[in-house]
């Protein structure tokens, strides 16, 4: 990537983990006014501040916190990725609890761990990425997608609110959030690894092609 490529990319995930960040603090009593909005759209906001965040990065002149050789890791713990990930699927787990939306709005101590807590989860969720191999990436987005789809059956069956702060009818639009989510991710997944496999196989093609000719 040129310098001049470089440093767009950077200005351009900076802007997005800067306008994820705001939206989900300005907006903090519209998006904690319902469970549905709280869930699905409030935590994956800071989470993905802090992944484009982490993104930002190598342009920000850090790239020695993210080596481009993963012979050369200065964090020796986050071996594939698989403790980070581990880290990061404990977090989202917790964050599925209706307890935890209470007290985040009870809590002070809860928020702060919210507000603070899910962008460092959104940045090591991209470092451990960049280190995991394809199976690991499988193995943790499958456990995701199916924790998410049966908390959200979870929330569709029980007839009773499971949050104080909300009523069951917005008990039910998380469960189908939560199920349309997993199901989002897995396309969104298989989408992306097709298309990576594609543009591995153009250059192959085009080289066999013309060493036919």
């Amino acid at each position: 990537m040129t310098d001049t490529g470089a440093r767009r990319r950077f200005k351009l995930c900076l802007a997005a983990a800067t306008v994820c960040l705001a939206v989900a603090l300005a907006a903090r009593s519209t998006l904690t006014a319902q469970m549905s909005l709280h869930m699905l759209v409030q935590i994956p906001l800071l989470v993905l501040a802090g992944l484009l965040a982490y993104h930002a990065m190598p342009c920000n002149g850090a790239a020695v916190l993210r080596p481009e050789s993963t012979h050369q890791r200065p964090w020796g713990w986050n071996e594939y990725g698989v403790p980070g990930l581990v880290l990061v699927s404990l977090a989202g787990a917790a964050w599925m609890i209706p307890k935890a939306l209470d007290d985040a709005l009870t809590d002070w101590r809860i928020a702060l761990a919210k507000y603070a807590g899910l962008p460092v989860c959104g940045w090591l969720l991209g470092t451990s990425l960049r280190r995991a191999p394809a199976v690991v990436k499988l193995f943790f987005l499958g456990n995701f997608c199916w924790m998410s789809a049966i908390v959200g059956m979870t929330y569709l069956d029980l007839p009773v609110r499971l949050c104080n702060a909300y009523l069951v009818d917005d008990q039910v639009w998380t469960g189908r959030g939560l199920i349309a989510l997993s199901m989002a991710l897995a396309l969104f997944w298989a989408a992306n690894e097709a298309a990576k496999k594609r543009s591995c196989d153009t250059p192959l093609k085009k080289h066999r092609k013309h060493s036919s000719n």
